[in-house]
């Protein structure tokens, strides 16, 4: 039987999130949600960089505090997960990226994963980061992740043009 829980970046998932990047790459998809692992051939670095956003005294400039989960069933990275508890006192994530950001690795795809990792993790989002509401983000062509949205609750609120690619991007509130 498959066990599914998160889990924060440790070394004995390199090779895994390594596989995860591999495919991603492989598939041209969107690394929702992965800090930037498409950045990184170097896994270990691409952690190190991730720790960067846990606090405030070493986020970069112009950025919020955010955490990166790994959603792994056994010990396979099958998902990823961005945090960013602040995300409503952040000017660019309080309009278009909301708090959550999210990936499912491509192979693991059209089988409820998104939805089960999204609802997996709103407990965390009560428990520990003590939120009443996300705010989550998708562009309107991601038929995908609207399904994981609305069918943890999400609620519309409205559609916005995203400016860098003059994309519509649908905004959706989640309350917990």
């Amino acid at each position: 039987m498959d066990s599914f829980f998160f889990s924060e970046i440790k070394p004995r998932y390199y090779d895994s999130i390594r596989q995860y990047r591999e495919e991603m790459l492989k598939d041209n998809s969107e690394f929702d949600g992965c800090s930037s692992l498409d950045r990184y051939e170097d896994i270990e670095k691409w952690n190190l960089n991730c720790k960067l956003f846990e606090s405030h005294s070493t986020v970069p400039p112009g950025y919020s505090i955010g955490y990166e989960y790994l959603y792994m069933c056994d010990d396979d990275v099958i998902g990823m997960l961005n945090m960013r508890p602040e995300a409503l006192s952040h000017p660019f994530l309080k309009q278009y990226g909301g708090h959550i950001g999210y990936s499912v690795k491509p192979s693991c795809r059209k089988k409820g994963i998104g939805t089960m990792m999204l609802r997996d993790f709103l407990s965390t989002c009560i428990k520990k980061y003590k939120l009443d509401k996300v705010l989550i983000t998708c562009f309107d062509d991601n038929i995908a992740s609207k399904k994981v949205i609305i069918n943890n609750g999400g609620e519309f609120e409205n559609s916005i043009i995203y400016p860098p690619t003059d994309s519509i991007l649908e905004r959706y509130w989640i309350r917990l």
